[in-house]
């Protein structure tokens, strides 16, 4: 099949022209203008083709919440937002805690047609107190260790993951919300920026001193932005993600939306929010994840402070991009794939280029054109932006050189 007319970006290889591209047997095997062809053929002016999208933490809810978001129907939900790798969290119901549990969720995923990287918990069933095997979690290919949904409350376990995470390359995913700040999770005023600037700053202390590969999960504040942007000028090796709802809303839409939009950690005031926006554009933040997190109606039915924390937002990421980042001036379309498809890819080792002799895994998107997302692919329609008109249209996902998801104008 051929793709005709598209803007071909890909900033790893400085990559933007206006061209077509042509794939066959699942590779690239031509980009140049005005390639004859007698096969299927896709005109897609107006449109960018780009290294499909990539996400660090999303939360697939199989084992004991499969009404919420099961491996296959999240993949649904990603295909659906130009993605066709995901890193899925270990907080399920019983937790991802062991190899046993890992490999079951090998089996779960095998035949679907994206890469699902599930990641392992740190510590055994999450309770913070007893560190994992990372030799054998590293051995069975596992590539990210983590705890989130809760800290690493003890500086102790955290120092001992650290030397194991240095020891055997393993990057560890740190949710910084340190509880004896919290009176209620999810809200600014009951869950501040100091339980989360904490936390950041005794782990950045805690990088320096013994090594580690860790990845500061969904930034919330200027403060922890701040942090990160000076350790990263002293030579600490970090990452630090910031998700899409952070990037969108501030705690002022919490009034409007209500336990809709309760996250941990909480989204914050327009100040923060833009301190993110540098942050991501400076490259103190690496990457823009989901934080996909299903629920029921039910689950955000329960009041204010019982009802769970988290939304869904792997269908509308690259939306929340285009219009808060790029409609706002602060950032390229180059740089906008840059957070959603090759520093993640970094992240998780991953490669994956737009030249000739390279396997197609590709999203192709229109950003100026505008859709009602209705409802989500998936399960769950926990999110605030159900219903709205959006920007920046997925066009569609393709995974080794297979279309998964196509837009046919619905």
């Amino acid at each position: 099949m051929i793709f005709k007319n598209a803007r071909i970006i890909d900033p790893q290889i400085n990559l933007d022209i206006f061209a077509d591209l042509l794939i066959q047997d699942g590779i690239i095997k031509k980009i140049d203008k005005n390639i004859d062809y007698d096969g299927e053929v896709y005109d897609f002016s107006n449109c960018v083709i780009a290294p499909s999208f990539c996400d660090t933490h999303s939360h697939f809810r199989d084992f004991g919440e499969s009404k919420k978001e099961t491996y296959e129907t999240g993949t649904q939900v990603a295909i659906h937002g130009g993605y066709t790798h995901i890193c899925t969290m270990a907080n399920s119901n019983p937790p991802i805690d062991s190899l046993e549990m890992y490999n079951e969720v090998q089996e779960k995923i095998k035949d679907l047609p994206i890469d699902i990287f599930q990641s392992v918990n740190m510590t055994k069933k999450m309770d913070g107190v007893f560190l994992n095997d990372f030799y054998e979690l590293k051995k069975a290919g596992v590539k990210c260790i983590t705890d989130d949904g809760k800290p690493i409350n003890s500086e102790k376990i955290m120092i001992e993951a650290l030397k194991a995470s240095e020891k055997y390359d393993m990057l560890l995913s740190l949710h910084e919300e340190d509880p004896k700040f919290i009176e209620h999770a999810g809200y600014d005023k009951t869950a501040p920026r100091e339980a989360e600037i904490s936390m950041i700053k005794r782990d950045i202390e805690l990088v320096k001193k013994y090594g580690g590969h860790i990845n500061i999960q969904h930034l919330s504040s200027k403060e922890g932005v701040e942090l990160i942007r000076n350790a990263k000028k002293c030579g600490v090796k970090l990452y630090a993600e910031v998700t899409p709802t952070h990037l969108y809303f501030t705690r002022d839409d919490v009034v409007k939306y209500g336990t809709l939009l309760k996250v941990n950690p909480p989204v914050r005031t327009n100040e923060d929010r833009f301190a993110l926006i540098a942050g991501l554009k400076d490259g103190t933040i690496d990457m823009i994840a989901s934080d996909h997190a299903p629920h029921t109606v039910e689950d955000k039915n329960l009041g204010e402070f019982k009802s769970k924390s988290g939304l869904i937002s792997l269908e509308t990421a690259f939306s929340s991009a285009i219009m808060k980042l790029y409609d706002d001036k602060h950032m390229s379309l180059c740089e906008i794939i840059q957070v959603m498809s090759i520093n993640p890819r970094k992240v998780l080792n991953i490669e994956q280029k737009i030249m000739v002799g390279e396997r197609a895994d590709l999203v192709i998107f229109n950003p100026d054109e505008e859709y009602v997302f209705k409802k989500s692919a998936g399960k769950s329609s926990n999110s605030p932006l159900v219903g709205k008109t959006l920007k920046g249209k997925i066009k569609m996902t393709i995974k080794d050189g297979k279309i998964l998801y196509n837009d046919k104008g619905e």
